[in-house]
């Protein structure tokens, strides 16, 4: 009876076994992706500049490059191309996971990940904790992969801005324009602005909103600089003033909270929006000056908006 009961179980831990090592793996894979709608030109960039990655990442504090989770850490070492090599350290298990990002169609990309544990162990002790440790990393990668994809998902995330697209409401424009040297003060594009408001008022002009200033170097020493307002309707122009009817087409629209730095980060990021979509642009793009920059010293609080038409 004895004898028949230690073959039993002899065979029980031979079938054990068995199934350890045919069911877990050599090499323990887990992988997933995710697809966002932004072009995938913008998140291949936006995910292997890593220095952003404090923006999306859940850490509770930050070491070196090392992101500490709830649960161990997210160490950044590289970025490629198009992917990035990360190790999740674990208790004292190092394993490597690739984060990457493809162009999967028209404004639509693939994020994804991988990571791989090295499993080749004759202990199934060791096996099956590996094989613990790979289900509770994919939960943890999931998590991670979401929060990506929410963050690359938007045009903040890809830019650093929101960047909206809608339509022309404001149709006609009145401008003014003057050539410079160098980069106009606040005190030149307000005088601008004055003498243009001035001229709308004595032809009994109705303006729809803010002062719009677009400023462009044409040359090293030849500074255009042109100021516009909407109107309601047309009005009679002199010879110092133009009125400029805008199509009814599509125009991105970039709010901005900071100084002319902060803008022209704002315009380039736009028109690298407008490159990565391939749309092309039929105007130049004008900058509306919500806050009364003269009245507001600190360019902190300055408020503007970015108009640029597109198709």
């Amino acid at each position: 009876m004895k004898q028949n009961v230690k073959l039993i179980i002899g065979a029980v831990l031979m079938i054990l076994f068995l199934f350890i090592y045919l069911y877990i793996p050599n090499k323990i894979v887990v992988s997933n992706n995710l697809f966002v709608f932004q072009a995938g030109t913008s998140v291949t960039r936006g995910l292997t500049q890593i220095e952003y990655w404090d923006k999306w990442v859940p850490y509770k504090s930050i070491e070196g490059h090392s992101f500490i989770l709830e649960e161990g850490k997210l160490e950044v070492v590289e970025s490629f191309i198009a992917s990035a090599k990360t190790n999740y350290i674990i208790g004292d298990q190092i394993i490597p996971v690739f984060f990457s990002a493809v162009d999967a169609g028209k404004d639509s990309s693939l994020i994804r990940f991988e990571a791989m544990i090295d499993n080749r162990h004759l202990s199934p002790f060791t096996r099956i904790s590996n094989f613990l440790v790979a289900k509770k990393i994919d939960k943890k990668l999931n998590f991670l992969l979401q929060k990506a994809g929410s963050y690359y998902n938007t045009t903040t995330g890809v830019y650093g801005f929101d960047i909206k697209e809608t339509r022309v409401k404001d149709t006609t424009l009145i401008t003014i324009q003057k050539n410079l040297t160098d980069t106009p003060t606040n005190l030149q594009i307000y005088a601008l602005i004055d003498k243009l408001s001035q001229n709308i008022k004595n032809k009994n002009g109705v303006i729809k909103g803010d002062p719009m200033v677009n400023i462009t170097w044409q040359g090293e020493k030849n500074v255009f600089l042109q100021v516009a307002f909407p109107l309601a309707a047309d009005i009679a122009t002199d010879g110092e003033n133009q009125i400029k009817k805008m199509v009814l087409g599509n125009i991105l629209v970039v709010k901005v909270k900071g100084n002319n730095e902060k803008i022209n980060k704002a315009l380039v990021a736009t028109e690298t929006f407008i490159r990565d979509h391939l749309r092309t642009s039929p105007a130049m793009p004008y900058v509306t000056y919500n806050t009364n920059r003269l009245l507001e010293k600190d360019p902190c609080k300055w408020e503007s908006t970015i108009y640029y038409p597109i198709y």
